[in-house]
């Protein structure tokens, strides 16, 4: 008996983005003859906050490995077997997943989504031009770079934005202090949240009366609470469930979001769904897509500490402007960023899985590895080296 068409999604088990979306459109699926299951990765190296939810599909299951630790072979073919047998699409977002794929033919068509707008995204994306077969990029940003870097591959790249599912309550007008949130991965070096206690001192020079919440967890959460410490009116509300964080933005005024980089921020589509009003970097990719730079929100240089606190303070004191931003912010999502839409049209490039599929290239092969990584090599060996090289370190 012929196994049933399915979409698979590939994934990291960590909390964030790519998993909130893979739930969006999961939570959406109409009837298109496609079943749908999941492979969560989960690496034992990893010490980022482990998704243990269960996902709207047919099947969902965990891959687990050690790399760097095991032999990359070993891992790809125990990978490939887990994924099920059948025709469809797999949806893949990460280096293992291509790596699997580009010695591997699983038999369906590959599409993979890019979730930044970063050199590393990039790499994989020109690097797996023999094993992908359908390219998505979420923001015009990411879609535009793609067509320059991989001309010959246009007619197979395509825009298509994330939705979310409008938030059921929406952000009132409330007198009194000006209330700020910050709702995400609680790190630097993309996210900017070290930024925040700066931000947070140049309003309080500004007499700007505020409260702040921050919700998350992250690698730098432990610096930010010590470089915050002694503020008056800041509130961390630790890692909440992503319904949790979604329903808590409504009960805010302003998102400060200080970012280096995003593909597509769905912090930037809930927030604005909820109405509430972004102060985001002025960043090519997503931010331009979602918001209208004093229409929708406020847009201050990256990393410009003070721009973003005078954007705050501008809000804090012309209070109607804020009131037209919030309901700006609503009518986008609504009218543009449906997650009911949005899923139509990733449905629709799924359901062209048979048009899209070609056996495995001869040009594509394993671009990762050492000489500790080839196939004849026992897995048990190579882990125990390279264990020991670790501990020796």
């Amino acid at each position: 008996m012929t196994p049933h068409p399915s979409v698979v999604y590939l994934a990291p088990d960590k909390m964030g983005g790519i998993i909130t979306v893979i739930a969006n459109l999961l939570d959406q699926r109409g009837p298109d003859g496609l079943a749908a299951e999941v492979l969560l990765v989960h690496n034992h190296l990893s010490t980022d906050t482990r998704f243990a939810g269960r996902l709207h599909c047919d099947r969902q299951s965990t891959f687990e490995h050690s790399l760097p630790l095991e032999n990359l072979r070993s891992v790809l073919r125990r990978m490939a077997r887990a994924i099920p047998p059948g025709p469809g699409v797999i949806v893949a977002a990460d280096l293992i997943d291509l790596a699997m794929l580009s010695v591997h033919d699983v038999g369906r068509a590959v599409v993979l989504i890019l979730h930044g707008d970063t050199d590393y995204y990039y790499d994989l994306a020109a690097k797996h031009d023999a094993v992908v077969h359908a390219y998505v990029a979420a923001s015009r940003r990411m879609y535009t770079r793609l067509l320059e870097i991989l001309p010959h591959r246009a007619s197979s790249i395509f825009h298509l934005p994330y939705g979310i599912p409008l938030p059921a309550r929406v952000r009132a007008r409330t007198p009194g202090p000006l209330r700020l949130i910050f709702a995400g991965r609680l790190e630097h070096g993309q996210k900017g949240v070290m930024d925040l206690p700066a931000i947070d001192a140049g309003l309080r020079a500004r007499g700007v009366d505020r409260t702040w919440t921050i919700a998350g967890g992250g690698p730098d959460e432990a610096r930010l609470r010590a470089a915050w410490a002694g503020a008056p009116g800041v509130t961390f509300a630790g890692t909440l469930a992503q319904d949790a964080t979604v329903d808590l933005l409504a009960d805010h005024d302003v998102f400060v979001l200080p970012t280096r980089n995003e593909g597509f921020p769905l912090a930037l589509l809930e927030t604005m769904g909820a109405g509430t009003v972004p102060v985001v970097s002025d960043i090519a990719s997503g931010v331009p897509d979602l918001v209208t730079h004093g229409v929708s929100g406020l847009l201050p240089p990256v990393g410009d500490v003070d721009a973003f606190a005078a954007a705050i303070a501008t809000l804090a004191a012309d209070r109607p402007t804020l009131e037209r931003m919030s309901a700006e912010c609503r009518r986008v999502i609504e009218t543009r960023f449906d997650i009911r839409d949005r899923a139509a049209d990733y449905e629709a490039l799924f359901a062209r899985y048979a048009d899209l599929y070609r056996p495995l290239s001869p040009q594509a092969r394993l671009r990762y590895g050492s000489r500790l990584d080839h196939p004849w090599i026992p897995n048990l060996l190579v882990r125990g080296l390279r264990t020991a090289i670790r501990m020796a370190r």
